[in-house]
């Protein structure tokens, strides 16, 4: 018996439920997705478009292989400490890389998570570190891109752009560090790199719950102290007095008392 049209078909269906499950599911749930509203006093579009030199950028970090060491995407709080080390105040979503030509989430962690790379360093940080990494964090395992930079001779007034390092780091007596432009461009992508604002999807943490204390600002209700079984109401519905053997002498103004 011949089983080839039915291997055939059966290779066929794989294929297509594949197909269906990772490419055109995925493009018909989010390929659509536009800016959202931040969920703030002052609701803003997020997110916005990268500067041209940061879009630069991402093609140079495409091509420099920062993507097999270091990730961009913040994991919820049940699913690892990432934000318990600061890489982010909330989890990353799908509007967060609405503009991204290339998301570059990444695979492994040599390095630190650069979601929000932008709001620990600037692009002076970054470029010191694309230098050295060593010259910043004496223990870090980053290679030098030593390849994105000119020494150069200074000539009659320093560089603007010079790269300043410390000791042991710098470029010889007379000569200075100048970033190229893929540096630069580089350098304002990772400084670029925020997921800050808070969405609907991802909300701002609760605040304290299961509190009796007074709201901050509300006024002062407790007042002295008055004797136990006062209404604090009407303080003349005071608790009944005792006579000097102990029974209860009624309050004329309270409902208990004989009627005369």
């Amino acid at each position: 018996m011949n089983n080839g049209p039915m291997l055939f078909l059966g290779l066929f269906a794989s294929m297509a439920i594949s197909w269906v499950t990772f490419v055109l599911g995925p493009q018909v749930q989010m390929g659509n997705l536009q800016p959202a509203t931040t969920v703030a006093a002052l609701p803003a579009v997020y997110p916005n478009a990268a500067p041209g030199l940061a879009r630069q950028g991402a093609e140079v970090y495409r091509a420099s292989g920062c993507v097999y060491c270091h990730t961009q995407q913040v994991r919820p709080r049940e699913l690892g400490p990432d934000l318990a080390r600061g890489w982010g105040i909330r989890r990353s979503v799908a509007h967060d890389y609405i503009y991204a030509q290339t998301v570059m989430l990444g695979a492994q962690r040599v390095g630190p998570d650069l979601a929000n790379a932008g709001l620990r360093m600037d692009a002076a940080a970054v470029l010191a570190r694309l230098w050295d990494a060593r010259a910043v964090e004496p223990k870090s395992l980053m290679p030098p891109y030593k390849y994105l930079f000119d020494v150069r001779k200074i000539g009659r007034t320093p560089s603007p752009d010079a790269l300043a390092v410390g000791r042991g780091f710098a470029a010889p007596q007379g000569y200075e560090i100048v970033p190229r432009p893929a540096a630069r461009a580089l350098a304002a992508y990772v400084a670029s790199l925020r997921q800050e604002p808070y969405l609907f999807e991802a909300p701002p943490p609760p605040g304290p719950t299961g509190t009796n204390a007074p709201a901050a600002g509300s006024p002062d209700v407790s007042g002295p102290a008055l004797p136990a079984g006062t209404n604090r109401a009407n303080p003349q519905l005071a608790a009944p007095k005792q006579n000097e053997g102990g029974s209860a002498i009624p309050n004329p103004q309270s409902s208990d008392a004989p009627a005369k």
